[in-house]
This record gives C-alpha cells, structure tokens and sequence, in this order.
C-alpha cells in the first residue's frame, strides 16, 4: 500500500513537473495562431496574420540571419575548443590541471554581467575587430564550457583499452582519433553542438554590451520590441524558436542514435 502510494505520488509530481513546462509553451503556441490584436485567454479565431508580420518586418528578419552566423560560427569553434581541451583533461595527465579546468569553467560560474563588461573592456583596449566577431568571440567564450562538459563526460564513459589496441595495431594518434574516439563520442560532440548553438542563439546578457547597428541579435530585437508594442507577434516569433529547436534537438538525437547503431553492428 505504501510503495503504490509513493509512486502515485511519483507519477503526480511528474505530471505537475511536465504540466508546469509544457502549459506555457503550449499557450505561446496558442497565441501565435490567433486572430486577436492583443492578447486574450482563449484566442478568438485561428489566424496565420502574426507568422505574415514577422515576414514582413525585415529588421526582425535580418536580426534571426545575424543570430544564425554568430551561433554556427560560435558552436563550431567552441567544439572544436572543447574538443581538444577535453582530450587534455581527461587523457593527459599534467601539473596544474584541476587550476586549468577551472578556469576554463569559470565563464558557467561568473555572471553574464561581468562576462559582458569584462568582454567589452578587452575588445576596446584590443580594437580591430568588427562588431561581429566580438559576438563571435564572446559567444566562444561563452558556450566553451558547455562542449567541455559535453565532451568530457563521453571521454570518461570512453575505455582507454580501445585507443590502446588502435596504437598496437600500429594506428597513429591522428587515426586513432579518427576511426575509433570520435565515432564513440559523436554522442557528446552532437549535444555540444546543439547546446553552444542554442546558448548562442539565445545569448542577451553578453551580446548586449556588443552589440552595434548592423549586429543586433534576434533576443535583443525581441527584447527592444516587447518594450515599445506587445502583440502575438512575440508569441510567434516563439513558436518558431520551438519549432526549430525541438527539429534541431530530434534530428541530433536521430543521427546520433544511428550511428551508435550501425557502429554495434
């Protein structure tokens, strides 16, 4: 009787947990489709009006393209960083490694504030640099310890003994890596990539202080808009986030699942 009432209660807070999460988004959804001008509990009509307003509004438009290039540039570099810094941190052992990690960590435990700040003042003292790439270097050092942590978790569940019998067999360090680490971690390098893409994607704390005219990212658009009209577009523009979020996070999932597959095989 006790154990069936601990996992009704279980299931009850699971329910409550998913209903928390879920209701929100499923109520953005609502309201993008809807007919009204404003916002109203439950939407009077079925519209695609606010889906044809975004493609309309160029700024928004070109503020997603801009969104887009720092968050693929970002995630790229930052994996391929996280790659080589993972390797080093759990292969290799060396003075100063615990010192190492942490700093390479620390951007997860300071606040985005003092990141953004800090980011600028370097950038201005440097100068050089198109407002562009200060994104992207900023994002970089942003979403880097997100791959680390990615990365690093599928090198610990990774035995040593298989890149041991790839040398000697008398593959090189290079085709080790190649054919026989980096099919089986593929795992954490495709949730590194979704994880620096969306962080990047998503970033305002730092990209605010960055920022110029002709490099203002999609969340600060949104942010400067909300603050002058409040309208389903918004929740439009939110629908298609989660859209291409979740396709994002499945298509991973499945080319990441078949190719742990065909590799049992």
């Amino acid at each position: 009787m006790t154990r069936s009432f601990s996992n009704a209660a279980a299931a009850g807070y699971t329910a409550l947990v998913l209903a928390g999460l879920l209701v929100p988004i499923i109520a953005v959804v609502m309201f993008s489709f809807s007919a009204d001008e404003a916002f109203r509990f439950p939407p009077q009509g079925f519209s695609l009006r606010w889906f044809r307003y975004l493609a309309s509004r160029h700024e928004l438009v070109a503020a997603a393209v801009v969104s887009a290039e720092i968050a693929v540039v970002a995630s790229f570099v930052s994996v391929v960083l996280g790659m080589l810094a993972s390797l080093a941190l759990v292969r290799e052992q060396f003075a100063g490694k615990n010192l190492i990690e942490g700093l390479l960590m620390s951007p997860l435990a300071l606040p985005g504030i003092i990141t953004g700040v800090s980011i600028l003042q370097f950038m201005t003292a440097v100068g050089g640099l198109s407002s562009f790439w200060r994104l992207v270097l900023a994002h970089i050092v942003v979403c880097t310890p997100y791959a680390i942590r990615s990365i690093s978790a599928s090198l610990h569940a990774l035995d040593p003994s298989l890149e041991e019998a790839s040398r000697v067999l008398g593959a090189g360090p290079w085709r080790t890596f190649r054919r026989i680490v980096l099919p089986l971690i593929r795992p954490g390098v495709a949730a590194a990539s979704i994880f620096c893409f969306l962080t990047s994607f998503d970033n305002v704390v730092v990209s605010i202080y960055l920022i110029s005219a002709e490099t203002v990212t999609l969340p600060i658009r949104i942010m400067t808009y909300v603050e002058w009209q409040f309208d389903p577009s918004v929740a439009a523009i939110s629908t298609i986030l989660v859209v291409a979020t979740t396709a994002l996070v499945l298509a991973a999932e499945a080319l990441t699942g078949l190719s742990t597959a065909a590799h049992r095989r």
